[in-house]
């Protein structure tokens, strides 16, 4: 494991069961984009994609999924567009993936080979 390194993914949307059904069946409907691209990326039906989580437990860096408003309650306020992925380093925090490179990724696979990139993995 990398010391002292956390993978903070952030969902553009609060905590419930209700955000997440919505979001999930946004991503079903042909006409209206999800309002969270990563919960729609990484998600299924019945719940988190084998394959991603297969490789966030294989990483070797700490990952956490936190909704908007439970990072914001932990971190404090969030200035980037979400949703987002930060690296946090003792008490730094590196935006790692922007929402707008969320934002263009299409598949599981294009999410982790981003993920690698940036990490240098």
């Amino acid at each position: 494991m990398r010391s002292g390194r956390l993978l903070i993914f952030v969902y553009n949307c609060d905590r419930g069961n209700l955000s997440a059904i919505k979001d999930y069946s946004q991503k079903l409907s042909l006409d209206k984009a999800p309002e969270c691209n990563l919960l729609a990326l990484i998600s299924s039906p019945v719940g988190i994609k084998k394959g991603w989580k297969r490789y966030i437990q294989e990483l070797g860096i700490p990952a956490r999924f936190l909704h908007k408003d439970e990072y914001e309650e932990e971190f404090g306020a969030l200035l980037t567009p979400l949703p987002a992925v930060f690296l946090h380093i003792q008490k730094t925090r590196i935006l790692l993936i922007s929402g707008d490179e969320l934002g263009r990724i299409k598949t599981v696979e294009d999410l982790i080979a981003l993920v690698n990139q940036k990490i240098g993995g």
